[in-house]
């Protein structure tokens, strides 16, 4: 008698079952499941001539003097985005007074007047932007007369609640000389 080719052998389907068992383990194995659930952090360019446009245009708005984008404040923002992008919170002490000069020393970046904007789950610099606006401390930061510089960064998470986190750092220089 010739076997049927549409219906399996009995050895064909034990094996088929013992692969699918084994494919299905794979994911009890130490790691197995992490590999999905394991949290990549990726930095995000942000254009900084998108954010100067916003920025700036609002400042003029309320009768202040635009802002110079200085790269090295976009490194100091860099490093707190992937701080609170890394706990998936903003609740930190190093978003704080101490904390922000604490990062400007350590960036040695010698100056008169600092402040810092931070933002979590925005899609896009508009959004993020608006939002400032729409909290008053962070929009007073926005308008604050005696900063001169600015730099801006985003870094993105994969997994957790926020996936999007935006620092802005402001400030002023020793080099742009005392407020006036």
């Amino acid at each position: 008698m010739t076997p049927d080719p549409f219906y399996p052998s009995v050895l064909a389907r034990a094996f088929a079952v013992l692969c699918l068992l084994f494919v299905a383990a794979c994911g009890a194995l130490p790691g197995g499941s992490d590999l999905q659930d394991k949290t990549v952090l990726t930095d995000v360019p942000v254009s900084s001539t998108e954010m100067l446009s916003l920025l700036n245009a609002y400042r003029q708005q309320n009768g202040l003097p635009p802002l110079r984008h200085d790269p090295r404040l976009d490194q100091v923002s860099q490093g707190m985005a992937q701080h609170i992008a890394k706990r998936d919170s903003m609740d930190t002490w190093q978003h704080s007074a101490f904390g922000l000069s604490s990062r400007l020393e350590k960036a040695d970046y010698p100056n008169y007047a600092g402040a810092e904007n931070l933002g979590a789950g925005y899609a896009d610099l508009g959004a993020a932007f608006r939002g400032w606006q729409g909290s008053s401390g962070h929009n007073k930061n926005l308008l604050n007369p005696y900063v001169t510089r600015v730099g801006i960064a985003r870094t993105n998470r994969n997994t957790g609640t926020w996936r999007n986190f935006w620092v802005m750092t402001l400030s002023r220089p020793v080099s742009d000389g005392r407020p006036g």
